[in-house]
């Protein structure tokens, strides 16, 4: 009942709408949602993230993943421009994990113009970012995860760099999850003469698992100046076999201005042994349509999972003998021997 209540709690502060503004911000496509799942859930993934997008989101949830993953995604986005992601999650036995993530904006030529509106010529821009960070186990059903970040940006002949940070928290009970993280803060970015912040980014989710078949999100967003939006998200699994399941996936987000879509997404997904596949449609009306293709690969052994403690360690199940040894005659030479009793704890 505490959980339930303190998400119910969490989403009713969260719920507030969101206003599209024209940004202020350096480096806006750290806004965009990555990996085809979690855009297909509308962005909702602060806390039902538990695989290596979870970088992006919320690094607490890179301590979920009980293997090495390595995930790789493409996003068609609007007007030719180009998106490419890569995130890789490496388990420790100790329950920690390390991970990485590199996100990568390319925009292709564009025209160029002088300030009276003449043509000057074209000019291409990049922008990425790079991350390092470690989640661990903080006890209680608790994760917490951090990275640090290098930022660039370049736009015709000028470039700059800035260094940021990543952190979050996760809580883990039974069938739901509240998570809360923080991205981008840290130091501001001077391209040519003029400076620029970080677009400073809030999350806090709650997810609810229903028999491992049906998982439903909802995070609420503050993304650098504009108001709070509402994310939600809802996933299907159907398992075809036991080494083979099909997705589908469907989310809302509040906040498009009336000529950027309804704020509706969807997606499906195949997993197949260690190999998953996921694609998100996303239509933002006017401005036309994104397309996401990512693929994830799971691989090398399991990880332990945690043991149940009894005082340090459990111990390891052995016979010991518990009762006096009671004679049992032998016909054999007329002789008796004494027989052990055992019994197994």
């Amino acid at each position: 009942m505490k959980t339930a209540n303190a998400v119910v709690l969490l989403l009713l502060a969260a719920a507030s709408a969101l206003r599209a503004e024209t940004g202020s911000t350096a480096l806006p496509f750290l806004k965009m949602d990555q990996g085809a799942r979690a855009a297909a859930l509308g962005g909702a993934y602060c806390a039902a993230g538990d695989d290596a997008w979870s970088v992006f989101y919320n690094p607490a949830g890179t301590a979920l993943p009980p293997r090495r993953e390595i995930a790789l995604g493409h996003n068609e986005w609007l007007e030719g421009i180009r998106n490419e992601t890569l995130a890789y999650v490496h388990p420790l036995a100790s329950g920690a994990a390390l991970f990485g993530g590199l996100n990568a904006l390319l925009s292709g030529g564009m025209d160029k113009y002088d300030a009276a509106g003449t043509k000057t010529g074209s000019f291409s821009a990049q922008e990425g970012a790079l991350s390092f960070g470690a989640s661990v186990p903080l006890g209680g059903g608790y994760y917490g995860g951090a990275a640090a970040k290098g930022l660039y940006q370049k736009a015709a002949a000028d470039s700059a760099l800035a260094w940021a940070g990543d952190a979050g928290l996760l809580k883990v009970s039974g069938d739901w999850r509240l998570g809360a993280s923080a991205s981008n803060f840290g130091t501001g970015m001077k391209l040519g003469s003029v400076s620029f912040p970080l677009p400073l980014i809030l999350r806090a989710g709650a997810a609810w698992n229903y028999q491992d078949k049906l998982r439903i999100s909802a995070d609420g967003v503050k993304a650098g100046e504009s108001d709070t939006a509402l994310a939600v998200g809802a996933e299907g699994e159907l398992a075809v076999n036991p080494g083979e399941s099909f997705y589908a996936r469907a989310g809302y987000r509040t906040g498009r201005s009336r000529y950027a879509g309804p704020g509706l997404s969807a997606g499906v997904g195949l997993k197949n042994g260690g190999l998953r596949a996921d694609y998100a449609f996303t239509p933002y009306g006017e401005l036309g349509d994104s397309h996401r293709l990512t693929i994830a690969l799971s691989f090398g052994g399991e990880r332990p999972a945690p043991a149940k403690r009894r005082g340090k360690y459990q111990p390891r199940r052995k016979a010991v003998q518990t009762a006096p040894a009671r004679r049992i005659e032998k016909k054999k030479k007329g002789k008796t021997e004494d027989a052990p009793v055992y019994f197994i704890w």
